[in-house]
Parts: structure tokens; C-alpha cells; sequence
């Protein structure tokens, strides 16, 4: 993952920094946590794992869930609903997901990795675009197909009934 670029200019000549990545949840009530938590707990591994050298605009791509449930209901009190637009913080670049019950209830959760997979794609398409509007380098192929590995293992244990749904 992450392979450094050829260089073809000075500019291009510059080795990139090693970016991270994260992935936070805050789950509104324990009815949604026992159904996401090891869907989620999966993916987090993976990203928190994944590191590559993308950009030096940023250390770190962070994704936060925010999962609706009895207690709270995120996408109805904070407006959020899927990924939100890339923000950017101080060393970091950030999207927020706000997650429905519909997303984890339906079909006993047997969906809730390809929605958690979409939405993060789009909020990683976010912060790509983010970064190229504020005139930043990004390897934006590489960063894309190493997301696109990460997802098809993740997605892979769900459909191969290795994994609980």
C-alpha cells in the first residue's frame, strides 16, 4: 500500500509523508452497539492499520461514525446523514458519517458493511477533493486503490459467512 511515486519533476521529487488513518465511532444507545460493534471493530482494524504516503498537506485521514440508536439519534439531532464533506483540522482532514437505525437494523445488519464502505468512500472522495481545491499534491489513484483493497477483504468476510452478521 501507499508505494512512492516516480518522480518527474522537482516538485513530484519531494518524498511524501506517511499518512494515517482512523476510524471512530460514538453510538447512540447499547441496541445499536451490540449490532455494529464487531462490523465496525473489523473495519476499524483494517484503517487503523492502513498507512501510505499520499500527501504532506496532512498526517492523518480520520473518519468518525456517529450511529443512531434508543439514546441518540444523530442524524436527526446533528442534521448528518452518510458522509458529510470533508473538514479540515489542523494536521488532519476529517468526515463525519452520521448513520441511521434503517442502516443496521435492515436485514439483521447484513447490509451495514456495504453502507459503512460507501459512505467512507465518498468521505475519502471528500477529502481528495478538499485537498486538491486548496491546490495540495495528493496520489490520488494510489490512495483509491489501496482504500479499494482494504474494503474488498472487509467486504469479502461478510459474504463468505466466515464472519457473524
Amino acid at each position: 500500500m501507499g508505494r512512492k511515486p516516480t518522480a518527474t519533476t522537482a516538485a513530484a521529487a519531494t518524498t511524501m509523508m506517511t499518512n494515517n488513518f482512523s476510524l471512530g465511532s460514538q453510538v447512540g444507545g447499547p441496541d445499536a452497539s451490540e449490532v455494529t460493534r464487531q462490523h465496525e471493530q473489523e473495519l476499524r482494524d483494517a484503517v487503523n492499520r492502513w498507512q501510505g504516503d499520499y500527501t504532506n498537506a496532512i498526517k492523518e485521514f480520520a473518519f468518525i461514525l456517529r450511529v443512531d440508536g434508543k439514546v441518540h439519534k444523530y442524524t436527526q439531532e446533528w442534521s448528518i446523514l452518510g458522509a458529510q464533506p470533508a473538514k479540515r483540522k489542523k494536521d488532519w482532514v476529517e468526515v463525519e458519517i452520521g448513520v441511521p437505525e434503517n442502516w443496521w437494523q435492515e436485514d439483521q445488519g447484513r447490509n451495514y458493511r456495504i453502507y459503512l464502505t460507501a459512505e467512507i468512500e465518498k468521505g475519502l472522495r471528500s477529502m481528495i477533493e478538499l485537498l486538491q481545491r486548496n491546490k495540495h499534491t495528493i496520489r490520488k489513484e494510489a490512495l483509491l486503490s489501496d482504500w479499494q483493497n482494504i474494503k474488498r477483504h472487509y467486504l469479502q468476510d461478510a459474504f463468505s459467512g466466515m464472519k457473524p452478521n
